[in-house]
């Protein structure tokens, strides 16, 4: 016999009951059978006799794609239980032989019967809840996605023939068509449900259930994983082993196996409330909420579970959708139970006031007292009034205290009806009002919170005389017990400007000891403030800084006050938040120190600009420099600034930011910053880039130049200002003038080169540029000079430049070309004249120089010319002297230095600028050189004792 039909041997025994389970799978293991699909008949084979296509063939394949009986090797040496599964086969097939027969002559076809499709994506997904590598939760909609992904199933396409033979799925399908006609127009037998567990495995399954009744839990549960691996939808395996593992003690795991047999048959929503209470003694609420909803989905109207739901929704800090759950049972409860539906009103409508959704609250109260007006307490009109004035609908109190609390309201004009009264009120604030309320009544039993809130209402209303009875009432109270009201009055009274009302009652307020509050010496020195008493509001706004030190807005009006009193220094100190902090010692640790609060950044803006206006410039710089600081506080910290801002857009020098930040001692090693308390938003982009300004000028003008530089150098690093482009441009500017300042020119050469480039006609550029080349004494700009020489040949200023660099270098015919260049460009200036003479001297001053005498005539010619345009100076005279003395023509120098220097200097409008320009002395230095060398020493010490000695 042969190797394939022995196989169909066995499994024709074992479907007959004439060997056990345990007989059937040692004999599985011991072929190296691992799926039964492989004894289907491969095309082209014939297996003749039973398992031909028509009969065993298609009972192999429907075990084979059903999952078949395969399973592990149980070792179980009871005879009892092979006996109970050879009995049970026997009779499965005895009952099973008819039905299979009727199956055969009616359908022809059994596979729909016992086969199943097994999702892989369905397998990994409960292995990996079990696993504990995803919660129910997520498990849950992991497996809904899918479901709604798989709704909408693509039509599959039509088989065509193998090319290597017939397979056996065509066969099958085949054999359907042709049986198709025969199927009309007969019974269909009962399909089974999608997740029962097929024929060929019930065996398998009461087996387990067989041994899980004994007490064999290992080999239940075994059996009920292997029929889990083969038909991973089907529940009654998952309840089974959620039973098993429950007797064992495993409740967690139980839990678990017990969820996921109920995600297989949701339908019973008894069963998901019974998991959301085993989730709850687990403590896992997040699991409960997951389980209730999924029983509401099959009963929706059950009040019990969308309570529980509400209830845990509430521990969960989910607020809004545990009111959306009290809104449904809102819904459903019956009419009877008005007292439940009232109470469940004011739990609601608090959580909607302190969710901030006050008139969703309101909406839900008048819902109420429309339904049930009949249970309407006082505590109910009083909330709803209080939400009423919270959202200033003042008309609303009156109507509501109207309809619930049998006020009557009676009018000018006639009208005695409350409710039509109410609806020809006019608007309020606009004193056109078409009645007046004149009187209130108000029955004896109303409590005197109502009442006062309906004095609220009327005075924001304007109807302050009919207001006046009920305050009256109150004051005749004692404000220590009802000083909450007493402080509800007279915010009314402030708020629609009554100042002379709300002070008395202020006074009383302030004088209890229960409310003498900041809060109402606050509201106290704001009516005192309003009526002008100016004095006594001082001593109020100092009450109220004493008992609260941090609150900004009294510090603010009394330091303001203080000010308009004529007081600066009272002012500073209302401004101070007290002693500055010590330095931490030894003993107090860095927590200790960084959690004490730091001065409020509104506070220290509003000192600065008080500084700044007294002149107190030193105290100024100590402020706003400690604000600065915070504000630029990345790039502030940083020693070596200049890497940062060396980089030419704002991205740039933020990546090097971070990366020096980021570099180990990268943080803290430069300049210290003290931690700020309050928004640094609070003051606006313009106040900070004002208070920049200001502390840069400061600094340069008390001569603190490193500070300048650090600070505008962070100023540009920081990313504060970065998308506005002016003030990025002016932040490079005041780095460049920083530079200079600090003389660091290495830096301001770096700045400047650039504005040049862009900027090449600003005469104030190339001076700053002038200056920046002749004092670091780098001879770098003499190619830059070159090379945009190139791009600018018409530029004056650059031409100058250029022949000033080859004068310096020695190579003078270069230097003469530039000159001439610009003389060409311009003649009618001087300068260039002036120029042109000095380089003809220099090269007639050379040992080598060809017709040098032509040369100093050409020099002289250009003076002469200088001479005549620059007009009688004393600069033009000492310029002419000055040549005439380096050629050793000293009789001809003297002749231009004595014109010199009996002239007096340019006037330039300001005597404090007037000497820089005086060249008296550099003139009689020269002259006392002249006399000097010919022997006149007495001649040379009078000019020198005359103009030389300070």
């Amino acid at each position: 016999m042969s190797s394939a039909e022995e196989i169909e041997r066995r499994v024709a025994q074992y479907l007959r009951g004439e060997v056990s389970f345990q007989e059937f799978d040692a004999f599985r293991q011991e072929r190296g059978i691992q799926s039964f699909v492989q004894l289907a008949p491969q095309p082209g084979t014939s297996t003749g006799g039973l398992t031909g296509v028509g009969q065993t063939g298609r009972l192999l394949r429907t075990m084979g794609e059903g999952g078949g009986a395969a399973g592990p090797s149980y070792n179980d040496d009871s005879s009892d239980d092979d006996d109970y599964l050879d009995n049970d086969d026997s009779a499965k097939r005895g009952d099973d032989s008819d039905e299979n027969d009727e199956n055969e002559e009616e359908m022809g076809v059994v596979e729909e019967e016992g086969s199943s499709t097994t999702n892989p994506a369905d397998t990994s997904l409960t292995a990996k809840y079990l696993e504990g590598k995803l919660s129910f939760s997520e498990f849950a909609e992991l497996m809904e996605q899918e479901e709604d992904d798989g709704k909408e199933t693509p039509k599959p396409a039509a088989v065509e023939p193998s090319k290597k033979g017939v397979d056996i799925s065509e066969a099958f399908s085949l054999e359907l068509a042709l049986e198709q006609e025969e199927r009309k127009g007969r019974k269909r037998p009962k399909r089974r449900k999608i997740n029962e567990v097929p024929k060929p495995l019930r065996g398998l399954m009461g087996e387990a259930n067989l041994r899980f009744a004994r007490g064999k839990y290992d080999d239940a549960i075994k059996m009920c994983m292997e029929v889990i691996r083969q038909v991973p939808h089907c529940y009654e395996p998952f309840s089974t082993a959620a039973m098993v593992y429950e007797e064992k003690g495993d409740m967690e795991r139980s839990l678990q196996f017990a969820l996921i047999a109920a995600h297989l048959n949701p339908q019973d929503p008894e069963e998901w409330v019974k998991l959301a209470e085993v989730s709850l003694e687990q403590n896992n609420i997040s699991q409960a909420i997951t389980c209730y909803k999924k029983a509401l989905r099959y009963d929706p109207n059950n009040i019990g579970i969308l309570w529980e739901q509400a209830n845990l929704l509430e521990q969960t800090q989910e607020p809004r959708k545990a009111l959306e759950g009290y809104q449904q049972i809102l819904k459903l409860l019956p009419e009877k139970e008005g007292n439940k539906y009232m109470d469940l009103m004011r739990d609601m409508s608090k959580t909607y006031h302190a969710t901030g959704e006050t008139e969703t609250a309101i909406e839900t109260m008048q819902a109420a007292f429309t339904k049930h007006p009949t249970l309407v307490t006082f505590e109910d009109v009083n909330m709803l009034t209080e939400l009423y004035i919270t959202m200033k609908q003042y008309r609303h109190v009156l109507e509501a205290m109207s309809s619930y609390c049998s006020v009557q309201l009676s009018w000018q004009g006639g009208v005695t009806d409350t409710m039509a009264a109410l609806d020809r009120l006019g608007m309020p604030d606009t004193g056109q009002q078409e009645t007046q309320v004149m009187q209130c009544t108000i029955p004896p039993e109303t409590p005197i919170d109502l009442s006062i809130k309906l004095a609220v209402s009327l005075v924001h209303l304007r109807y302050l005389g009919a207001a006046k009875p009920l305050v009256d009432m109150l004051l005749q109270e004692s404000a220590e017990d009802m000083g909450d009201l007493y402080l509800d009055i007279a915010e009314a009274y402030v708020d629609v400007g009554e100042y002379d009302s709300a002070r008395p009652i202020l006074a009383m307020l302030v004088n209890t000891d229960r409310y003498n509050l900041a809060a109402v010496w606050l509201r106290y020195a704001e009516c005192l403030n309003a009526l002008g008493k100016t004095e006594h509001a001082v001593q109020s706004y100092a009450k109220v800084v004493e008992m609260a030190p941090s609150h900004l807005g009294a510090r603010l009006s009394l330091s303001a006050l203080q000010q308009q009193l004529g007081r600066p220094e009272e002012a500073l100190q209302a401004l101070s938040e007290g002693a500055p902090a010590a330095m931490p010692t030894a003993v107090e640790t860095a927590a200790e120190v960084s959690s004490q609060p730091g001065p409020d950044v509104q506070l220290l803006h509003h000192k600065s600009t008080l500084l700044y206006s007294q002149g107190r410039m030193e105290d100024f710089l100590d402020t706003s420099l400690l604000m600065l600081s915070k504000y630029f506080e990345e790039a502030y910290q940083q020693q070596n600034l200049q890497l940062v801002v060396t980089k030419l857009t704002s991205r740039r020098r933020k990546y090097q930011l971070n990366a020096l930040r980021d570099e180990p001692g990268g943080t803290g090693q430069g300049r210290h910053v003290v931690d700020l308390s309050g928004k640094l938003s609070s003051i606006s982009k313009l106040e900070w880039w004002d208070l920049l300004c200001k502390a840069s000028r400061c600094l340069a003008r008390l001569g603190r130049t490193e500070e300048v530089e650090h600070l505008t150098m962070a100023a540009l690093a920081s990313p504060q200002f970065e998308k506005d482009a002016a003030k990025q441009k002016e932040l490079k500017y005041m780095v460049l003038s920083a530079c200079c300042l600090n003389k660091n020119y290495r830096m301001a050469y770096f700045f400047v080169r650039p504005m040049i480039m862009e900027n090449t006609e600003v005469n104030q550029l190339w001076n700053v540029f002038s200056q920046i080349t002749t004092s670091s004494e780098d001879a770098r700009h003499h190619r830059f000079c070159l090379r945009l020489m190139i791009k600018n040949q018409n530029n004056i200023a650059l031409s100058f430049l250029n022949g000033h660099n080859s004068l310096i270098s020695g190579t003078y015919k270069h230097a003469l070309g530039e000159y001439v260049r610009a003389y060409r460009l311009d003649p009618s200036n001087p300068m260039s004249l002036l120029l042109i003479g000095v380089t003809f001297f220099h090269m007639a001053s050379q040992k080598y120089t060809i017709k040098r005498h032509f040369v100093l005539v050409q020099g002289m010619s250009f003076l002469n010319e200088y001479l005549i345009q620059r007009g009688e100076t004393q600069e033009a005279y000492y310029n002419v002297g000055r040549a005439l003395h380096q050629l050793g023509l000293e009789h001809l120098a003297i002749h231009y230095y004595q014109k010199a220097l009996h002239m007096n200097p340019p006037d330039v409008g300001d005597s404090k600028f007037s000497y820089l320009l005086d060249l008296r002395s550099e003139i009689a230095y020269n002259l006392a050189l002249i006399y000097s060398n010919s022997g006149s020493k007495n001649l040379a010490k009078l000019l020198l004792d005359q103009y030389c000695v300070v």
